[in-house]
């Protein structure tokens, strides 16, 4: 079986069925025929061929994408861009609430950044990098592919400042989606960097006063100011217990503020969908590593 090989749970097809309303002719039973009893709209239910199961209602310019088709042209450039038999890689695929969202990861761990150089880490701990990609049936998610990385031991999402999609097409767009080989190449060279950043942050104390300004002012913050605290003392809190525990495992480190971040960006405690509050989190992490508080301390 190939490295890359795409679960048989992905591959499945859609049809489109255009959506009709009663109309006032047949509630007064004076329809002659199906054309007069029914009037058809502008909206389409998109359908799975193989379960019947509703995934979307859209109008007539969504374009239905397979997601085994994503998957499929991702592997092409993967394929077109390394040897294979020299590489070590995992794939993931998901298919979230019967066929309405798509997810697939590619780990790749023959690109691993070891962390057992510094006395105070496992020889377990070490960082690889995380090909992801988001797709779905039911309009919240546009096609998406973007870079991270993965901490091994924890499985925290490795944010970057400059975090954001590779790609980013909306099913209502008639160009496909593309993705190059200098995309997948500019990944791994961003991989290599954030290792290099990331061994900067061990090295860099921090007291816990500190910590608290800086979340306070970043992640923490709300986005208006509705009482006299202007940060969420629920996120506070679950910032704090995140913080005591890296705090124990890495110390007083910059390196434990960023696990605690990515931590809580990962690992959401939400009623909501996880994916879409992981990703917003994710946001506020890459955000924060570019405000002037985080770079004052990384200073």
């Amino acid at each position: 079986m190939s490295a890359l090989a795409i679960s048989e749970d992905v591959k499945f097809d859609c049809e489109r069925k255009q959506l009709s309303y009663a109309s006032k002719a047949l509630e007064e039973c004076n329809a002659e025929d199906l054309d007069e009893a029914y009037k058809s709209v502008n909206r389409y239910a998109i359908v799975r061929k193989d379960t019947g199961k509703l995934l979307g209602i859209h109008s007539d310019e969504y374009i239905i994408r397979p997601y085994y088709e994503l998957a499929e042209k991702v592997n092409d450039v993967i394929e077109q861009t390394i040897n294979l038999d020299k590489y070590e890689i995992e794939t993931v695929d998901r298919i979230h609430e019967g066929g309405k969202k798509y997810t697939r990861l590619v780990n790749f761990w023959s690109e691993e950044i070891n962390m057992d150089n510094f006395d105070s880490l496992s020889k377990k701990e070490k960082i690889i990098p995380q090909l992801r990609i988001y797709s779905s049936l039911d309009g919240q998610w546009g096609q998406q592919i973007m870079w991270s990385s993965v901490y091994v031991i924890c499985l925290n999402g490795m944010v970057r400042p400059d975090w954001t999609f590779t790609v980013y097409t909306k099913h209502n767009k008639k160009e496909d989606i593309s993705f190059t080989l200098n995309d997948f190449q500019s990944g791994i060279i961003a991989h290599k960097e954030l290792g290099r950043d990331l061994f900067k942050m061990m090295q860099k104390g921090i007291t816990n006063p500190a910590v608290d300004h800086l979340f306070k002012k970043t992640l923490a913050k709300k986005p208006a100011k509705l009482d006299t605290n202007d940060a969420s003392e629920n996120v506070m809190r679950a910032l704090s217990d995140l913080w005591e525990r890296y705090s124990q495992r890495y110390g007083n480190t910059l390196f434990a503020v960023y696990q605690t971040a990515t931590d809580w960006s990962s690992n959401p405690d939400t009623r909501g969908a996880i994916h879409n509050v992981s990703r917003k989190r994710e946001r506020q992490v890459a955000e924060m590593l570019s405000s002037s508080e985080w770079l004052g301390l990384a200073a």
